[in-house]
């Protein structure tokens, strides 16, 4: 039976893992890790995800996200192929890198996502791998990003603060670590939160069963309609690049082909867009996937996973 489709929601906040394949290492390379984190800010970019955390594990990673173009499925193909093209790269292997589908647990009504930001934030302390005070200098906590502003980038970790109530400066930051603190020293093992979030789901299954309106999509948008934000966003996209270099529709049919212009303009429709190649080769009038690939800048990473 084919898998069932992922419900998108603009408006929900997930919290996305996956694993290594065997449960294999495969962050264990701090190369591999920081090669990951690059590509997830440039998937970051192509698909307007806010991140509030996340924790890359030896063997896997965590993220509390919400895909405000509900594009959460097309974003983790276009990360985990990207990565897993790398990570098989390097050691000139083939295969699986991560172990089946990856996991996107909706947060569910009336949990306090601030929670879920914490549950991601301890994972290498009740791991054991690092202390709540180490956890600002590794690269492989948010926690890093939230205590060096500048290094923040396209991750918005500062806005999980707001979940909390904290100010975004020298003393929210302290607040937070102590906060986290306490809340491994209460829940050192993530039972309680387990059984919280355990609680929340029935309750909320509970309610739609007696209503399924109860928890309408907030967007207030029809679902054929939440499956179309991305599309509309990319084309949106192409309209400005195309006005940004001067040209039109009646460009596009009279330069048919892989000319210049057109591969450079289709180099920044992958670098800010989830579009595929099939579709940025249809658009443009390019001409075939391969004679695109063929005439596209050598090297380039925005072509993996695409």
């Amino acid at each position: 039976m084919p898998r069932p489709l992922r419900i998108e929601n603009p408006n929900s906040i997930f919290h996305v893992f996956s694993r290594g394949n065997y449960r294999q290492p495969i962050f264990e390379d701090p190369q591999a890790a920081q090669v990951f984190l690059k590509l997830l800010e440039e998937t970051i970019v192509r698909t307007d995800w806010h991140v509030y955390a996340f924790a890359v594990m030896p063997n896997h990673f965590h993220m509390v996200v919400r895909a405000p173009r509900a594009n959460l499925s097309r974003g983790m193909h276009l990360l985990l192929t990207s990565f897993a093209l790398r990570f098989n790269g390097f050691r000139d292997e083939h295969g699986h890198v991560f172990q089946g589908r990856y996991q996107a647990k909706r947060t569910p009504t009336g949990f306090d996502v601030s929670r879920v930001i914490d549950y991601v934030h301890l994972n290498h302390v009740r791991k054991g791998l690092l202390k709540v005070e180490e956890l600002p200098f590794s690269k492989l906590s948010s926690i890093s990003l939230l205590l060096n502003p500048t290094r923040r980038g396209v991750y918005r970790v500062h806005e999980g603060l707001n979940f909390i109530g904290y100010p975004d400066n020298s003393k929210g930051w302290q607040a937070y670590l102590e906060h986290i603190r306490g809340v491994f020293l209460k829940d050192t093992d993530s039972k309680l939160f387990d059984y919280e979030w355990d609680v929340a789901m029935k309750a909320e299954k509970i309610l739609l069963d007696k209503n399924p309106q109860a928890l309408a999509r907030p967007s207030d948008l029809p679902y054929a309609e939440i499956m179309k934000l991305d599309e509309v966003y990319t084309e949106q996209v192409i309209q400005r690049l195309m006005n940004e270099a001067g040209r039109n529709e009646t460009d596009l049919l009279r330069d048919q082909g892989a000319v210049q212009w057109k591969l450079e303009l289709a180099e920044k429709i992958l670098a800010k867009t989830t579009a595929s190649i099939p579709y940025i080769c249809s658009r443009l009038v390019i001409g075939s996937v391969s004679n695109f690939s063929k005439h596209f800048k050598k090297g380039s990473d925005t072509l993996e996973g695409v």
